[in-house]
């Protein structure tokens, strides 16, 4: 795992985010999966598979975020898997996730029932590892995309047959081949914000901005309050979703709550960067084009009314291009 990717998880990890990121995907907003009602369990784990020839093979999980949702008498597994890039295989390797979840609840299970010293198995059960009576939860997976390009993978495992068998075989396969449905937060391209309560609202709105720094500084002027009290996990995660390293790299002025970030000073310093980058080009192509017309370096200084010591500086920056 990146540590891009370490960063979203982290950030997620907190429960009123986990909850809201559910709440707002699945309930328009409603606060039906509370926080306290969340247990983190263990995102990576190993499973024996047994073949009926009682061959053995390992398959590894790796989940980037599991809880537990309890809720009176009633349990789900809930996992959300980190996207930054797109996944051709989602649905294929979603599958395979959710899947090995309830494996994994079926094994326990059954281990259970063979501990308990009292408990009678019909010969059916004692084979399956899975009594008549018993039942598994169910599990929901969300996959946050977080990437700059729009999705364009299959968002069902029908999507990834080829066309051919769909247009010809579609009513066979509806009745032999269960689909595979993923659940996709396109986290720039989420139309109603306001389904979340937590500032996921103000991190996915802001993720709306990023292609036009300009417009980002504006989006973020607007919510100021905000940005201008971030903790260290949503900074770390802001310059994951920004692919900004130097943001990190600029001496970041401190916010007024304790232990937080002044992001508005920060992406106003990114964003001027960018425009004195764009002009320090414009003027070095001017001295290029200068140059190969043969004129001098008090010439240029003259005609672009600058010091031949900047000049010069600037002559630097083109013999390492």
């Amino acid at each position: 795992m990146g540590k891009g990717n370490a960063a979203v998880k982290q950030w997620l990890k907190n429960k009123e985010r986990f909850a809201d990121l559910f709440n707002g995907t699945m309930f328009q907003g409603k606060k039906i999966i509370l926080p306290e009602e969340l247990e983190s369990i263990e995102s990576e784990a190993d499973i024996l598979i047994t073949d009926k020839g009682e061959q053995t093979r390992e398959i590894q999980r790796y989940r980037d975020l599991v809880m537990r949702w309890k809720s009176g008498v009633h349990l789900v597994i809930l996992g959300c898997e980190n996207q930054a890039k797109i996944h051709y295989a989602m649905p294929v390797r979603n599958m395979l996730y959710d899947s090995l979840s309830y494996t994994e609840q079926v094994k326990l299970i059954g281990e259970r029932s063979q501990n308990e010293p009292n408990k009678k198995m019909t010969e059916e059960e004692f084979l399956s590892k899975f009594c008549k009576d018993d039942k598994i939860y169910p599990v929901i997976t969300l996959v946050l995309y977080y990437g700059q390009k729009k999705w364009d993978a299959s968002i069902n495992l029908y999507d990834m047959f080829p066309k051919e068998v769909l247009k010809n075989e579609l009513e066979i396969l509806k009745k032999y081949v269960p689909n595979y449905q993923i659940n996709l937060v396109e986290a720039n391209n989420i139309e109603n914000l306001e389904v979340f309560q937590t500032d996921l609202q103000e991190i996915f709105g802001m993720l709306q901005y990023r292609n036009n720094k300009k417009d980002l500084v504006n989006y973020i002027r607007t919510k100021e309050t905000y940005f201008r009290n971030v903790d260290e996990e949503t900074y770390q995660v802001i310059r994951e979703f920004l692919h900004s390293e130097r943001i990190l790299k600029k001496e970041i002025s401190k916010g007024q709550g304790k232990g937080t970030i002044n992001m508005c000073k920060a992406l106003e310093d990114l964003y001027n960067d960018g425009i004195e980058q764009g002009e320090q080009k414009k003027l070095l192509d001017l001295i290029k084009k200068k140059l190969e017309k043969g004129k001098t370096v008090e010439m240029i200084a003259e005609e672009l009314e600058e010091t031949t010591n900047t000049i010069q500086k600037l002559m630097k920056e083109l013999d390492k291009e």
